[in-house]
């Protein structure tokens, strides 16, 4: 019974995976074209303005995405647990929490965003008045899409993957409409852009609303009284602040570091990398968004084993999902800059292919995160992290100061966030869940490193004699066929291979 339940995880996870990927593929294709649609009927000022009113509200968007990681680790640990009072209990406990932050922090962005408006940032005098406007308009969604999370947990607690893509695509389609509209609208668009994303956001919180009121019983509200419940919830989302915010202080010193040693132009070639980056991180987190909810359940079971093959199998999906783009982009990466931008500032190229190893690394070690923060234990785990982040701002200075090229610093964040957090995730995993490290490097590490040392000598060959069209052709079609082949011989374990097999004879017909 376990093995078929255990099976019928891997059908789940893998239909999941496939449906978020699609998702986002779909979602972010529509979001290249709004920006472009917004950026013509608004123009370059007022698109400028828009974007600096937004950064100061997304500064403080790493609390907000504490308390979503919190909400649905509770949920899902007490689904795990089987208890539906429970779950109910959580669910409302974070709503109120949400609602509880979500005020206070409007409060404090309020009063901060209002001083800056009116005292410290470079905006036109006769738009000053716009720009409080969308000020406003953008604390109101920062409000609503706060306290949607723990609707938006549920979704994903209870793996409705398939409603979850529909409501993103629909959200990401409405966020068009709104940019169709605007080159019709004859009042200010400024103003109205703002006033109409604020309306969107609204109307997608009673989309999720409806939705987990009227198919999960665990989504009614109701006034919760339980001290030790919101001290857990409380405690949980602090230690993840701590992370999260060591992570925002870092990355922010870093672009200032760049800044102050290499001038603006680099900090241009580094803001397109990360646009580059953005993009491809929407993929990793779609892949961690259906494989959390399992790792939380396995181990609100005490099903240990089983969560151990679920983080060596995301590792392995993760891997094989996103090594084929990544690889391509890298060894590619001149000529689709230049599609793209037509003119590359200088270091684009490098900075670009050094953030992507850094994102596949991100990638394969993602599920050690989720089966950590599933402890509940995480304290000691984000202080060592968070010292990680603080060691790579220090690593990044060190090299400046040596006088490198600005793109070679970017080793520091590959040894750091990349590496050094691998290590410091199989260690807390190792103590916390039980995992079995050196099984994990035998059958996931030890065959990735195989695939990439079999995978660059040609790559390189082809990037030092070729360019253009036919670099892309010649290396695309090799990194396909040889990573596709590597992939399922080498990194698939026999059952695996043979479940994916099965998979995909029955899906195109054929008999087994």
């Amino acid at each position: 019974m376990v093995g078929t339940s255990h099976s019928e995880d891997k059908k789940r996870l893998a239909k999941n995976t496939l449906v978020l990927y699609l998702r986002t593929a779909i979602v972010m294709f529509v979001q290249l074209f709004v920006t472009r649609l917004v950026l013509q009927s608004l123009g370059a000022d007022d698109f400028g303005i828009f974007n600096v009113v937004g950064s100061m509200v997304v500064l403080f968007t790493f609390i907000s995405s504490a308390m979503a990681s919190s909400s649905q680790r509770f949920i899902n640990y007490e689904l795990g647990r089987g208890t539906h009072s429970s779950v109910n209990k959580v669910f409302s406990a974070s709503m109120t929490t949400q609602i509880v932050m979500a005020s206070l922090l409007v409060v404090i962005i309020e009063i901060i965003g209002l001083w800056l408006l009116n005292s410290r940032l470079n905006i036109p005098q006769e738009r000053t008045e716009a720009a409080k406007w969308v000020f406003h308009f953008a604390m109101v969604i920062f409000f609503v899409n706060t306290v949607r999370v723990p609707y938006e947990g549920s979704v994903i607690a209870y793996e409705r993957m398939s409603f979850f893509a529909y409501a993103s695509i629909i959200d990401v389609i409405l966020k068009l409409i709104i940019a169709l509209s605007l080159r019709f609208s004859g009042a200010d668009r400024l103003v109205t852009y703002g006033g109409l994303l604020m309306a969107e956001s609204i109307a997608m919180f009673f989309v999720y609303r409806y939705f987990c009121k009227s198919r999960f019983k665990t989504c009614q509200y109701r006034i919760v009284r339980d001290g030790k419940l919101y001290r857990q919830l409380f405690s949980y989302i602090g230690w993840t602040v701590l992370g999260s915010g060591a992570n925002v202080l870092t990355h922010q010193g870093f672009v200032f570091m760049i800044n102050i040693f290499y001038g603006v132009a680099v900090n241009a070639a580094l803001g397109i990398a990360n646009q580059v980056n953005t993009a491809i991180v929407q993929f990793v987190n779609s892949f961690q968004i259906s494989y959390r909810p399992q790792i939380v359940s396995s181990y609100a079971k005490d099903d240990i084993e089983h969560l151990n093959r679920l983080v060596s199998l995301t590792s392995k999906y993760s891997f094989a999902l996103m090594i084929i783009p990544s690889t391509i982009l890298i060894f590619n990466m001149p000529l689709i800059l230049k599609l793209w931008l037509s003119e590359v500032p200088a270091y684009c190229v490098e900075f670009c292919q050094a953030i992507i190893i850094c994102t596949v690394i991100d990638a394969i070690s993602g599920s050690y995160n989720a089966a950590i923060m599933a402890t509940s234990k995480i304290r000691n785990y984000q202080i060592a992290i968070s010292a990680s982040f603080m060691l790579d701002l220090l690593f990044s200075f060190a090299l400046i100061k040596m006088g490198v090229l600005p793109y070679l610093v970017i080793i520091s964040r590959i040894a750091t966030r990349g590496v050094l957090n691998m290590i410091i995730g199989l260690k807390f995993m190792s103590s916390l869940v039980r995992f079995d490290v050196g099984k994990y490097l035998r059958d996931v590490i030890f065959p990735i490193a195989v695939i990439l040392v079999s995978l660059t000598p040609f790559c390189l060959y082809l990037y030092s004699n070729t360019e253009g069209w036919t670099m892309f052709c010649l290396s695309s079609l090799y990194v396909t066929s040889f990573l596709g082949l590597s992939v399922y011989f080498c990194l698939l374990s026999k059952s695996e291979r043979a479940y994916l097999k099965e998979t995909v004879l029955s899906k195109i017909g054929c008999p087994i």
